[in-house]
């Protein structure tokens, strides 16, 4: 039976994307916003409203289904003499609505991350380490005010401290990262949901890309002098950056070379994710370049996985540009997988996971499967279950252990599988520092190139400054003197 509610918003302000996140978790779904819905057949039909009274600072939520009624109310937390913030009353009408909802339902859904919802729960960790909460009970905390299960609080909470040793809090606002995106793949991965094209066939095609790209940068370096940074990380990702050919893609190495590896640079990542790109001249030329991190990613372990879900590669394939990356001067290598592709069993999964680790990577980031509006198979069903999913990314968390891998950083996706999150583990002392700049937004991050995005932090270190670049090509060509602009105002 499908099963709808009508949502009457007495707060004030809007309220629909937290009251839908949480009904999500009991299948509920929002009809029209109308004070009346009338029956129909074979869909269970509820009316919410949620109002909120300043002077109590109390958010109330009451659940109407034919003759029944069912209510909560959740005190707001707030400094003395203040007001509750935004993110405060978020945090009581989610709370407010899964009370009811529970009540009216008799069920308590799994909830991997309790009512966070957002990308980044890493920065709610981080934000509350830096208003005096101690690591040993921030977890706790996390399990009353948000309903976050203790072994996630303390995932949470072991991530934010080692984040902290990696990168100091004294100088973010001054160590920064440059992301350059290059939005070409060699085809279209059927779960992909990035702004990425099929790569020009043409030399030229792609040769002047590699010159737009030039340009951008060189404003770059201006904005680095203007306001004092220090560039820590440079990471060259996509789409598949490989997918350029090799005297093109040699050439976009040099370019960043030239004006860009200074030596405050701690770390130069290329995204090598697809096996059917690679090269061992490109190889040849990130070593010449000073790439020390790359990514050569299989996702899975199983050749018909691939070619299902659209890659022109073979597990024999990864294998040996694994080998070949193995065999050369970078030392890190990172390796991606993702749980709940399509046509994989939870037995299947299990095999590529422990394929990886045998591999004994110094990176590994395990993903589950996150299907968005603009990927392929957006809308299909997924296969694998959600408790099957939840039991394999902990499998992955222990055969990580098992080779020294630990977890650094995590974020989260809408539409993702089991409303889980995905992890990237490393070897100590191998963590990424731009993965850690990019996630936590704590520090600025300046974006080159189609599709990307400059991130400048605010003082305070939980607001943040933002300018993204356009997603079309042709679109950043026309308009690339523009956009260097508007990116240098966001730091003035």
């Amino acid at each position: 039976m499908k099963k709808l509610f009508s949502l009457r918003n007495l707060c004030g302000f809007d309220i629909t994307r937290p009251v839908c996140d949480m009904a999500a978790f009991f299948d509920y779904e929002l009809a029209d916003k109308v004070s009346t819905i009338e029956p129909v057949a074979n869909v269970e039909q509820a009316v919410l409203s949620v109002s909120y009274a300043a002077e109590n600072q109390e958010i109330s939520a009451l659940l109407r289904i034919e003759n029944k009624s069912f209510a909560s109310v959740q005190r707001c937390r707030a400094e003395s003499g203040e007001s509750p913030t935004g993110g405060e009353l978020t945090r009581c009408i989610k709370l407010a609505v899964v009370a009811v909802l529970e009540e009216s339902t008799s069920s308590k859904p799994a909830m991997p991350w309790g009512i966070l919802t957002g990308v980044r729960p890493g920065k709610l960790a981080h934000k509350l380490l830096d208003a005096g909460h101690s690591a040993n009970a921030l977890p706790k905390y996390l399990e009353e005010a948000y309903r976050l299960p203790r072994q996630q609080g303390r995932l949470l909470t072991d991530i934010a401290v080692k984040q902290k040793q990696i990168l100091p809090d004294s100088s973010r606002l001054q160590d920064a990262g440059i992301y350059i995106g290059v939005p070409y793949c060699p085809s279209r991965c059927s779960y992909c949901s990035f702004p990425a094209g099929i790569v020009p066939a043409d030399e030229e095609s792609q040769q002047n890309f590699v010159n737009l790209i030039e340009q951008d940068v060189q404003n770059v370096v201006q904005l680095l002098g203007m306001h004092s940074l220090s560039i820590k990380s440079l990471y060259i990702g996509g789409g598949t950056p490989t997918s350029l050919n090799d005297k093109v893609f040699a050439h976009l190495l040099e370019v960043v070379g030239k004006y860009l590896h200074f030596p405050t640079v701690k770390e130069f990542t290329v995204e090598a994710g697809r096996p059917d790109c690679f090269s061992k001249a490109k190889l040849d030329a990130m070593e010449a370049a000073g790439v020390d991190r790359i990514s050569v990613n299989p996702q899975t372990f199983h050749d018909k996985t691939l070619r299902l879900i659209g890659r022109r590669h073979s597990v024999d394939d990864f294998y040996r540009a694994y080998e070949d990356v193995r065999q050369s001067s970078i030392p890190i290598v990172n390796v991606d997988l993702i749980i709940g592709l399509p046509g994989e069993n939870a037995e299947e999964i299990a095999f590529s996971l422990k394929k990886a680790v045998e591999l004994a990577p110094e990176n590994l980031t395990i993903h589950t499967l996150t299907l968005k509006r603009s990927a392929v198979l957006f809308g299909s069903k997924i296969q694998l279950p959600a408790e099957n999913a939840a039991e394999l990314v902990e499998q992955g968390r222990e055969l990580a252990a098992q080779i020294g891998l630990e977890p650094y950083y995590l974020y989260r996706q809408h539409y993702m599988l089991g409303h889980l999150a995905n992890i990237g583990y490393a070897k100590p002392g191998t963590e990424s520092v731009y993965n850690i700049q990019m996630m936590e937004e704590r520090h600025p991050v300046i974006g080159v190139g189609p599709s990307s995005s400059t991130k400048l932090p605010l003082a305070d270190g939980h607001h943040l400054l933002r300018m993204n670049m356009p997603k079309n090509v042709a679109v950043y060509a026309s308009g690339l003197n523009e956009y260097c602009h508007k990116r240098d105002e966001l730091f003035r």
